[in-house]
Order: structure tokens, then C-alpha cells, then sequence
């Protein structure tokens, strides 16, 4: 039996009262579990205190931060845990329908991302303290989502290459560099638009409102980042939550 520590990626409904649950822990990277559905939410004065009794009742939700008890080794079936609990508990992200649409947004992307990731806890740690920083924050979130998928290609090894940058070169996306001409394939940017690589790479959450960009800057910036992934991850599927943030930021 080992304490593990996780974040919700996907629920699935499975028998009468069951559920099976994709997480992404610390320890152990991606694992998949059979949860109990008849869970209740925790009440106002359990958040305000803190409760983190063995066995309390907690239902889960993306994205939730998680930790328990479980078995691992020898299972040649999906593993039970025992006494779920939050480790964190969002406080505005339910109430602000720009942060929940976010957070639909990167269920989704975390969900085709981590499809084989083991463990990982550096990775671990930046999802974790992202969504907190979004849960928390009072700054403009309209930039969220760049940031994090700009970021997740560093931890997922397929960060874009800077190196011989110039204003007059095209980007080729699928061989991740600065060239002289257009490459003999569609996924590139043109010069107009590879020139703004570096500036965006420099974002960061907490100077990302800083960054102005235009509606339609930013659907482009999110298109070129959903084909990249789609190039770079083979089993990553287009986003389809894209069509609900362009609704809901414009």
C-alpha cells in the first residue's frame, strides 16, 4: 500500500455505482483506478477547515487534486484506492465561467498530452501549480492557455527550437527550425508570423497579461499550437473544447 498523490484527468462510468478514473500522479505518472460514484461533495465547513479525514466523502471532478491510498503492485486488475481526499480544493475557478472554461480546455488537452506519460514529478508539479495559480490569480486569464501548452512542450520534449532566428525566415513546425524558403510541406509559418515565436515563448503566467493580442491573433496562436501538438504527439487528437474558448473570449 503506497500514498499517492494525483490530478483527474477523465471519469467513466462503470457498473451500477462505479467509476473508472484516468489520474496523473506524482509517483506514479498516468494510472487508471475503480472509484465509488456515490461520493458527496465537501461542505463549506469541511473546505474552511481543511478536512483531510481518512475515508471522507469527496466527488471527484476534472482536474481535481487528489491523494490516497492503493495498491499497486501484483494488480492484474484496475486497483482500488482507499480514503480519497483533496490535497486542494478550487475556490473561484467554479464560480468564474472564463477560468471553467479553461479548465475544460485543459482536461481535454491533458487528457490526449499524458496518454503514456509515466512518472514524472517535475511535470506533476508544474500542472499542479498552474492550475492553482489560475484558481488563485485576480490578473486577466485570457492568456492562460497559451502559456500552458508553450510550457507542456518543454516537459514533453518537443519544445520548438529558437536557434538562427531572423525576421525574414520561415518556421518549419515539423522539423522544429528557422529556414530560407518555404518548406516542402504545409505545416510552417511565414515570416510574418514565425518572427513572433520568441516573443511569445517569453511568456510566463505571471507577466502573460502583460501580452495584448488581438481575437484573432490569439485563434491563430491556439490553431498553430493544436497542429503542433498534432504533429509532435501521434496519438494526439484536435482539441475540439478550441471552438468553446473562442466563444467565450471573444
Amino acid at each position: 500500500m503506497e500514498r499517492i498523490k494525483g490530478i483527474v484527468l477523465r471519469q467513466v462510468k462503470f457498473g451500477e455505482n462505479k467509476q473508472i478514473v484516468d489520474l496523473f500522479t506524482e509517483s506514479r505518472g498516468r494510472i487508471s483506478i475503480i472509484a465509488s460514484t456515490g461520493a458527496r461533495s465537501m461542505t463549506a465547513s469541511q473546505k474552511q477547515g481543511g478536512s483531510r479525514r481518512r475515508g471522507s466523502a469527496y466527488r471527484l471532478m476534472p482536474l481535481s487534486m487528489v491523494e490516497f491510498d492503493c495498491d499497486i503492485h501484483g494488480q492484474d486488475r484496475l486497483p482500488y484506492p482507499h480514503g480519497i481526499t483533496p490535497y486542494y480544493i478550487y475556490c473561484d475557478i467554479q464560480f468564474n465561467p472564463l477560468k471553467s472554461a479553461l479548465i475544460m480546455f485543459v482536461t481535454e488537452f491533458l487528457q490526449n498530452a499524458l496518454k503514456e506519460e509515466g512518472a514524472n514529478p517535475i511535470l506533476f508539479k508544474y500542472i499542479q501549480d498552474s492550475l492553482q495559480w489560475l484558481d488563485g490569480t485576480s490578473q486577466p486569464v485570457c492568456n492562460f492557455h497559451i502559456v500552458f501548452l508553450l510550457q507542456m512542450t518543454r516537459f514533453l520534449g518537443i519544445s520548438p527550437n529558437l536557434d538562427g532566428y531572423s525576421p525574414v525566415l520561415f518556421y518549419d513546425l515539423m522539423n522544429t527550425e528557422y529556414r530560407y524558403g518555404q518548406p516542402p510541406h504545409q505545416h510552417f509559418l511565414r515570416p510574418d508570423e514565425a518572427k513572433v515565436l520568441p516573443y511569445i515563448c517569453n511568456m510566463r503566467q505571471d507577466n502573460s497579461h502583460l501580452y495584448r493580442f488581438t481575437r484573432e491573433q490569439r485563434h491563430r496562436i491556439l490553431e498553430v499550437m493544436n497542429d503542433y501538438y498534432r504533429i509532435h504527439l501521434p496519438s494526439f487528437k484536435e482539441l475540439k473544447s478550441l471552438d468553446v474558448l473562442r466563444e467565450v473570449f471573444d
